[in-house]
């Protein structure tokens, strides 16, 4: 069961309760699942944060296999089952061969990938491990994605590391739905 309960808008103080409204409009006027189940707790910062999330997932031009992959890796340095369960199988349909997802997922030696794909995985490898990136791996990643899209790539992998956060300390359940095996962690 999640840390926090799921918040309807009587719950909300007056002054945020237009934030609440528009966040939670689509839902039908509460969110019962995923980061946004969480983030409503602050109506204000979560419709902020779903302009970039929005930005991040649907409106950016990198190529979408690329975007699921960093998404992916980003999951699985944040041990984040959600994010696994929600992402590895988009990374499956958008061409990230299996082999490497499941190595993702067990911590195995990757395989043979392309140039991109391994250019966003030792990037966001080392960022996660050393909490920096070395000249030689920024250089492919530059080379590879530009700098618009490294830009937008590392925020990718930044905001999925905070959904993370969100999703692992409030302790959000995995949905019934689930088609990937858990990460062993």
């Amino acid at each position: 069961m999640a840390r926090l309960p799921i918040v309807s808008a009587d719950m909300v103080p007056a002054e945020f309760r237009e934030a609440f409204e528009e966040v939670t409009a689509l839902a039908g006027g509460s969110i019962t699942g995923g980061p946004g189940s969480f983030t409503i707790n602050s109506p204000e910062m979560a419709k902020r944060r779903n302009h970039l999330t929005s930005y991040l997932r649907y409106e950016t031009r990198f190529p979408k296999r690329i975007q699921e992959l960093a998404i992916i890796n980003t999951a699985r340095a944040m041990d984040c089952q959600y994010v696994w369960n929600a992402h590895a199988p988009a990374a499956r349909k958008e061409g990230v061969a299996d082999a490497l997802v499941d190595s993702i997922r067990d911590r195995k030696r990757l395989p043979a990938m392309a140039s991109d794909e391994e250019a966003i995985i030792n990037y966001g490898n080392e960022f996660f491990k050393y909490h920096k990136v070395s000249q030689p791996t920024f250089d492919k990643a530059l080379k590879e994605f530009g700098a618009q899209y490294l830009v937008e790539l590392t925020t990718l992998m930044g905001h999925y590391a905070q959904t993370s956060f969100y999703l692992n300390a409030f302790e959000a359940e995995l949905p019934d739905n689930v088609t990937e095996p858990v990460l062993p962690v």
